[in-house]
């Protein structure tokens, strides 16, 4: 476990940066009878890609514009830019309380995680895997001292002991054009008496319902 704790806090030492996204926002001050409109640029003269209804909630920020004027979110298969003027911040607490559910994802291989709150676990699945989904937990977790927007988790499952860091920063899927605020790199290894094989993930993860 030392060895562990030694590796892990080692990959969150690293350059302090201020990270406020991925935060979920609700529409607001957008008439019954409008929209929120979608723009491919963070700026009022651009081209159209998608709206939000004015009851939208739960819409998940990754990035603010410079400017602070505007954020990036995700609509279809790409991702554009609404105004937050129109955005309040959701009620709850933030992603880095671990209070909120979670959903990650990766390719080469095809891998999915699904993070439970209430019960502090996860599901992770992959493509090609005979042995179906395989549940883990977090035995705790903490912050990076030296940069913000960065936690790391210690988890455990059957015959199996890892350690993953998110970060928020800029991560794509490699497979469109969403965009996404939070990185994961994931390391789980099996006991000596089990025969599984050893995991190293890497992705990203959304805070969107």
């Amino acid at each position: 476990m030392k060895r562990l704790v030694a590796v892990l806090i080692s990959c969150l030492c690293l350059p302090a940066m201020a990270q406020d996204m991925p935060a979920l926002f609700d529409v607001q001050g957008v008439a019954v009878n409008d929209v929120l409109n979608i723009r491919a640029a963070p700026e009022a003269g651009a081209g159209l890609i998608g709206s939000l209804s004015p009851g939208a909630r739960s819409v998940e920020v990754v990035e603010i514009a410079p400017n602070g004027t505007w954020g990036r979110i995700n609509t279809g298969e790409a991702s554009g830019w609404v105004s937050m003027r129109y955005l309040t911040p959701a009620s709850g607490p933030g992603w880095q309380s671990l209070d909120r559910p979670m959903r990650c994802f990766g390719t080469e291989p095809f891998w999915s995680l699904a993070y439970d709150p209430a019960r502090r676990n996860m599901t992770l699945s992959q493509m090609g895997d005979e042995n179906g989904p395989l549940g883990l937990w977090i035995d705790w977790h903490l912050s990076s001292s030296s940069r913000s927007g960065q936690i790391g988790w210690a988890i455990e499952g059957p015959a199996r002991r890892g350690f993953a860091t998110l970060t928020a920063e800029a991560c794509n899927d490699g497979m469109s054009d969403r965009s996404y605020g939070l990185s994961i790199s994931l390391f789980v290894n099996p006991s000596q008496e089990s025969s599984a094989e050893p995991v190293a993930l890497s992705g990203c993860c959304s805070l969107a319902p």
